[in-house]
């Protein structure tokens, strides 16, 4: 077995390095997880940047190793067990936030919000490496497994790469699924066709949603292509074609149920969602703005009596569930994955997903330790 673990450890802003880092001795519960894939999201992008606030004022993220989308295949466990019952030789997604296993927050499953946990960030990919034993991200060739950490099994058939689009769904599930209450018969429209939009059909789909409604822009046909086939009934090009029309037609004047945001740093989105909503309904908020919208109506908020709510990060049961969606083979998830990419390739894979390359059409990016063999 192997002694050291290759990692792209990040210095600072947009700067990586590779380094050799010893694989740790493991405590009674932990792991080794020898790295298989990472999907690649738009918190990847604030990574690379250096945008994230969640560590504490005046305390240094770096040097860190990225990658919180982790997918791989168990290689050690410490003491020869693990409490959940996951076994040397197992594929596993991880969780990516971790929890002291005590507090409130993670008694109700939702170790994103943990406070117990002795550092901050509490996640996978965001983790310095001046703590112990600082395999913490999944850009690397092995993953540290703390005894705390909560493994989602895959069976041995389910492909890696397809493996890595747990994350996205799980977040889909919460936000289009258990957070509005979206059921057999609910009417939803889906405001943002990325790989968590389009998840979000595939979990609208999933628990028998009657409509789904997915929008795009023009640049997004392929994307909405995608939306029909994983089951959307209505697909719109905001650009050109009306929504608000498309939404009266599709409910006869009624308003959907359920809409979801999940449009990054548009604000235009989320006020289509309040006039396209019916009266009583739902908006779920997903997509950061990072900027205040002026002007907002929050008049049409209170005369229609909806029901706005925050939703980000997912819950250990969205995670599980999103695993089982997976591991079924029922949605031909594979169809999402664009470009498979080695660790030394993630700048461009960063510049995809910002849409530096406007030639490409991105979709789900997954990146792995090997090299990429072809460079632009």
């Amino acid at each position: 077995m192997a002694t050291m673990a290759t990692a792209l450890v990040q210095a600072g802003p947009r700067e990586v390095r590779f380094e050799e880092i010893p694989l740790p001795a493991l405590v009674p519960g932990s792991a080794l997880l020898r790295v298989e894939a990472n999907g690649l999201c738009a918190s990847d992008i604030d990574s690379w940047e250096a945008k994230h606030s969640a560590y504490e004022p005046g305390v240094s993220p770096f040097p860190r190793i990225n990658g919180h989308e982790i997918v791989g295949v168990v290689e050690d466990i410490g003491g020869g067990a693990r409490p959940d019952g996951v076994q040397i030789g197992d594929r596993v997604a991880v969780n990516p936030f971790l929890g002291c296993g005590r507090c409130d927050a993670c008694r109700e499953g939702s170790t994103i919000r943990c406070s117990g946990w002795p550092f901050r960030p509490n996640a996978y990919g965001y983790i310095p490496t001046r703590h112990a034993p600082a395999l913490w991200g999944g850009y690397a060739t092995h993953v540290y497994i703390h005894p705390n950490a909560i493994l989602h099994p895959f069976p041995a058939s389910t492909d890696p790469l397809d493996a890595t689009l747990w994350n996205p769904l799980a977040a889909a599930i919460d936000w289009a699924v258990t957070t509005p209450g979206t059921t057999i018969g609910t009417t939803i429209a889906i405001l943002g066709c990325g790989q968590r939009g389009l998840a979000a059909v595939v979990a609208a789909k999933a628990v028998g949603a009657d409509t789904i409604l997915a929008t795009g822009l023009s640049r997004d046909q392929h994307k909405l292509d995608l939306a029909k086939e994983f089951g959307a009934d209505v697909v719109v090009d905001v650009e050109t074609g009306d929504l608000r029309d498309a939404a009266h037609l599709t409910t006869r004047g009624r308003g959907f149920d359920v809409v979801l945001d999940t449009s990054p740093h548009a604000t235009g989105p989320l006020l289509d969602a309040l006039d396209i909503v019916r009266t009583g309904g739902t908006v779920v908020s997903a997509g950061l703005k990072t900027r205040p919208i002026e002007n907002f109506p929050i008049d049409l908020l209170t005369l229609k009596n909806i029901r706005l709510i925050g939703c980000g990060g997912s819950s250990v049961q969205s995670y599980q569930q999103a695993a089982g969606i997976v591991a079924s083979g029922r949605f031909p998830l594979s169809r999402m994955r664009t470009h498979v990419l080695g660790f030394d390739r993630l700048e461009y894979g960063i510049e995809l997903l910002r849409g530096d390359h406007p030639e490409e059409r991105p979709i789900n990016i997954v990146i792995t330790p090997t090299e990429s063999p072809v460079r632009p």
